[in-house]
């Protein structure tokens, strides 16, 4: 049996170079560092934002509106305490002017860069006297009240006597007689209505009694009625409450 020797392992040398330890920084540095850097930011960010609202102070203003409401636009700019960026930007001015003003129906701010405003504002048509609580106010086309009837206000418009869900309604009658003959919707002084009755005064003691379930189909048959030759020439007082029966009666006469 032969034996073999086993051939020593040789080992190189190598030059091992001894390891530095790197000390990393610690976390509170990195947001420290982090903090200061946001912070600057913030501040240019501020100051920039401070300089650029007071550059863009409104310094004037044009108004495209009808008379009786511009007069009162440019009071509300020229009793405005602040002017800058912040305090007239389009939306806040639109607001507030809307609760200032209620007579406008719509209206548009626009700025002009860098210190100007436009203003363009609809107003409101009233139609009718809406008399609630020791108050008369006014209502719009669309049967809604606005505003009360300034002191020394003379306007010569229908008197509604009405809880305020018929308004709507009634402003489609008055919409209804305008177009229909305009001469009855000039004459008419008001309109009440009590429980399920309508009553229309018109001048000259004119007077129609109308059942509020049948007022739409109803009215037009009264002014067909009132065209006729025989009806035309006079003043009538008439009672449509009953349907299958109407009365018709001089206008001179308090009674129907």
């Amino acid at each position: 049996m032969m034996w073999f020797k086993r051939k020593p392992r040789t080992v190189e040398n190598t030059r091992r170079t001894k390891r530095v330890p790197v000390k990393k920084p610690s976390v509170w540095k990195h947001r420290t560092k982090r903090l200061l850097v946001f912070g600057l930011l913030l501040f240019g960010m501020g100051g920039l934002a401070w300089k650029m609202n007071h550059v863009m102070t409104v310094t004037h203003w044009k108004v495209d509106a009808p008379a009786h409401i511009k007069q009162h636009i440019h009071a509300y700019f020229r009793q405005k305490e602040s002017m800058d960026f912040w305090h007239t930007r389009a939306a806040r001015i639109q607001h507030d002017l809307r609760e200032a003003i209620p007579d406008i129906r719509e209206i548009e701010v626009s700025r002009v860069l860098p210190d100007g405003l436009v203003v363009r504002a609809t107003a409101r048509q009233p139609v009718a006297l809406w008399t609630v609580r020791n108050r008369v106010m006014l209502v719009d086309a669309y049967g809604a009240p606005y505003r009360q009837l300034r002191h020394g206000e003379a306007l010569d418009l229908p008197l509604l006597r009405m809880p305020e869900q018929s308004l709507r309604r009634a402003v489609e009658v008055l919409r209804s007689l305008a177009q229909a003959r305009p001469e009855r919707a000039h004459d008419l002084s008001e309109i009440i209505v009590e429980h399920d009755d309508w009553r229309l005064n018109f001048a000259h003691g004119e007077q129609w009694q109308l059942a509020q379930a049948r007022l739409t189909r109803d009215l037009p048959k009264v002014l067909e009625i009132l065209e006729k030759p025989r009806w035309s020439s006079g003043h009538w007082r008439m009672d449509a409450r009953i349907s299958g029966r109407w009365f018709m009666r001089p206008a001179k006469q308090e009674v129907i």
